[in-house]
């Protein structure tokens, strides 16, 4: 009983947080950004950008400087196998029943001939189903995208989407119980690895002028990202394009906690 409570509760939460989203944001992914809490996400975003460019990125960089790159896409590919069936239930939900098949049969394959999905058997058969998440089932239907929202270590998202992200962590939970947490963190870890970053950002060595060399101790650096309204325009019309089905499925990937990524 108890753990069935706490499989339900993210799926209350939410369902109140998409009825919490009114109907006149409709339209807020194609006209302008609806950003109430503007004040609130801009430093957010500003963290995120900090937490990348001094915690993130050294440790992506070691990661990739260190480790094989056939064993870097062998874990990719597992956890990428592992998000499979989400794409399989929101493309049921929404009556897409091709892409449904795709990704069931890229599941099996992958999981058996793909040794756990280690390999992506499935590509190379021509097995290739479009990246699907429960906030584009939701949009199929029409819900609204709410509120624009940036979040901690996570990023950029909406209402409705988040809401989405709500359920997939109920799902997990009801599937993997107590490893949840160190399934969402791993795939996290994996996804950043991949070159998913939590908003894409630059660090680059800052060299003083031959005349005042900075002292041996100190290291300057310069942290370039795109501005907060580049991130949330590009974000807002990723996702309308998701909705409208107008992005090749090639172009797509599975992202961290259960939601989509342009990969080309």
């Amino acid at each position: 009983m108890i753990r069935a409570c706490k499989t339900f509760l993210p799926l209350a939460f939410a369902g109140a947080v998409l009825l919490s989203a009114p109907a006149s944001a409709q339209t807020a992914a194609t006209s302008a950004a609806w950003d109430p809490l503007e004040t609130l996400n801009r430093a957010t975003y500003a963290f995120n950008v900090a937490f990348v460019a001094v915690v993130a990125e050294p440790v992506i960089s070691a990661y990739r400087s260190s480790v094989p790159a056939s064993v870097q896409t062998g874990i990719d590919n597992v956890f990428t196998n592992l998000r499979e069936p989400l794409t399989a239930i929101s493309s049921g939900v929404q009556g897409d029943m091709n892409n449904l098949g795709l990704s069931v049969g890229r599941f099996a394959i992958n999981t058996t001939a793909g040794i756990g999905g280690i390999f992506d058997v499935a590509t190379r058969l021509g097995w290739v189903s479009r990246a699907e998440d429960l906030g584009t089932a939701f949009c199929s239907y029409g819900v609204p995208t709410g509120p624009y929202l940036v979040l901690p270590f996570v990023g950029p998202t909406t209402a409705r989407e988040a809401a989405g992200t709500v359920v997939t962590y109920g799902i997990t939970y009801g599937a993997a119980h107590d490893y949840t947490l160190g399934y969402v963190v791993a795939d996290r870890v994996v996804a950043a690895a991949s070159d998913l970053p939590l908003t894409q950002v630059t660090v680059t060595p800052t060299e003083a002028p031959a005349a005042t060399p900075a002292p041996a101790t100190e290291t300057a650096t310069t942290v370039t990202a795109p501005s907060y309204e580049a991130s949330r325009d590009e974000y807002l019309a990723f996702r309308q394009q998701l909705c409208t089905d107008s992005i090749p499925a090639a172009d797509l990937k599975p992202s961290p906690l259960g939601g989509v990524i342009r990969v080309n």
